[in-house]
């Protein structure tokens, strides 16, 4: 799939406060988020919270990948965090 039809089937899940990620997903979905920043990122995934990735034994890759989705977060208020799924 390409980014927008990530963006475009994450967008279908408005109300998802938790998003849960397999590795292989993961890097896919955070490849779309990557290209959402500004005031667009509060679009996507309005109720989003937290996401967490299984399958990452470090989640550096998958915090550089979003950062600028996760800072504009941050600046409306609506921040995301990032975590190993447990």
């Amino acid at each position: 799939m390409e980014d927008t039809q990530w963006l475009e089937l994450l967008n279908s899940f408005n109300a998802l406060k938790n998003l849960y990620l397999t590795c292989g997903v993961a890097q896919r979905v955070c490849g779309a988020l990557q290209e959402v920043s500004g005031e667009r990122a509060t679009e996507v995934l309005p109720a989003l919270r937290n996401i967490f990735v299984d399958g990452f034994r470090s989640l550096e890759h998958i915090q550089e990948a979003i950062r600028p989705f996760a800072a504009a977060r941050q600046l409306s208020g609506h921040p995301v965090a990032i975590d190993h799924w447990r």
